[in-house]
């Protein structure tokens, strides 16, 4: 049995290794994409007599827009400065954007999307809903694998405080695997578990989060009394940070959201739902007040990231997230470097391994062509489909030349191990 648990969590851990370690790190950065987003910005910030309201910036970035060549989309989100990290940014329903400094002044040049990009990496691998299933897959894997490590290393209280320095360096690498796997072990479960539950959540069926649930009222083109729609969700909800207002013309409506720092709710799900042409009040969704099974599944989220208890948090979540990051590279190196005494057991040699060999990178292609089609079948994710085949074809070869190295190198190490006949 102690065989078995020890090839499953070689299985686990390698299969998986090298985009795990991809997640953590990016993870980890992820956690400070507001503090990145104002940095790439230039810093920007606005002089102490900047009092401008929602309604002048709308007013000014619409203008810009009317102006640009490709013009005739409806309004659809005013991102605040706290979303942004320094700038309000309106964008229209066909995807024309515009920026403006917190003084009104139009920015030139789109902003930089380092931010959105690390996210977006770290939740879709840049794929889309098929990017977040495979997420979710990986965190299942990863999950086997540290139940597989528990179940194979328990004597837990022994490996908190073992670490051998003056030993052989592929002793010293065993025991700081060991070592940062049983101290990041909580951190470790609690990450796997969020991400694999998000991930998968795209699959089953899950309890929704349900916002504010109102009838049409008249149309508009332009709302009016922005300002004092985010006044009185401030009032609404108390502790509210508004992060953008979204704007549905055709139903009458205007969407304040925003988070509620020091909540374990899920980022942008507080809502106040207004009536765009009168500003009259529709209704308001607190993730305080959900209950079971809708509250399990909005706090999956924050737990995952770390944002909902201030910065030093998010600090801890990236330390921690750096350390996974070191816990699986030493992991790989033990597995390369050990792969004749453990690992070579597990893969075949000679002409079965060529035949092992293409057997896997061809059933990877087809793995990754069939998700991508069935993808756009279901979702016409059409748009997806140049990244999600860049980086499955990358992913397999990466794959291929680290399996061909291993096995190169295993033969090489056999040859080399092999008395010089007389």
């Amino acid at each position: 049995m102690r065989t078995l648990i020890h090839r499953l969590h070689v299985w686990f851990g390698a299969g998986s290794g090298l985009l795990i370690l991809l997640l953590c790190l990016s993870g980890s950065l992820a956690v400070f994409r507001l503090e990145i987003s104002q940095w790439v910005s230039g810093g920007l910030s606005a002089p102490a007599n900047c009092t401008l309201a929602a309604d002048a910036v709308l007013a000014t970035l619409r203008t810009r827009l009317q102006e640009a060549p490709d013009t005739g989309g409806l309004l659809r989100r005013l991102s605040l400065p706290e979303l942004t990290g320094g700038y309000w940014e309106l964008r229209l329903a066909n995807g024309e954007r515009a920026q403006a400094d917190l003084c009104g002044q139009a920015l030139q040049g789109p902003r930089s999307q380092a931010a959105d990009f690390l996210v977006n990496l770290h939740t879709r691998l840049l794929m889309g809903k098929a990017g977040r299933w495979i997420v979710g897959l990986f965190g299942v894997l990863m999950l086997l694998s540290l139940v597989s490590g528990v179940l194979l290393h328990r004597k837990v209280l022994r490996q908190l405080f073992t670490l051998r320095a003056g030993k052989s360096p592929r002793l010293v690498r065993s025991d700081g695997h060991k070592l940062l796997g049983t101290w990041l072990l909580p951190f470790l479960l609690l990450t796997a578990f969020s991400g694999a539950w998000l991930g998968m959540a795209t699959l089953v069926t899950t309890a929704e989060i349900k916002g504010v649930k109102a009838a049409a009222t008249p149309a508009y083109t332009t709302p009016t009394g922005l300002e004092q729609m985010l006044d009185d969700a401030r009032q609404q909800l108390p502790g509210l940070v508004p992060v953008f207002i979204d704007f549905f013309p055709d139903r009458g409506h205007v969407s304040v959201r925003g988070n509620l720092p020091g909540h374990l709710v899920q980022r942008y799900s507080a809502e106040v739902l207004y009536a765009g042409q009168s500003g009259r009040l529709l209704g308001v969704h607190d993730p305080r007040q959900l209950e079971g099974l809708h509250w399990w599944h909005q706090a999956m989220m924050p737990l995952h990231l770390g944002d909902w208890s201030g910065v030093s948090l998010r600090w801890l979540y990236a330390v921690l997230g750096l350390g996974c990051c070191v816990l699986i590279w030493l992991g790989l190196w033990l597995w390369a470097d050990r792969r004749v005494k453990v690992a070579g057991k597990l893969l075949p040699r000679g002409r079965l391994a060529g035949w092992t060999f293409t057997a896997g990178v061809s059933a990877s292609l087809l793995t990754a062509v069939g998700t991508i089609l069935f993808w756009r079948i279901k979702y016409n994710a059409a748009d997806n489909d140049l990244n999600a085949w860049l980086i499955a074809s990358c992913a397999v070869c990466l794959a291929s030349l680290l399996l061909f190295y291993l096995l190169r190198r295993g033969r090489d190490d056999e040859s080399g191990s092999r008395p010089d006949m007389p």
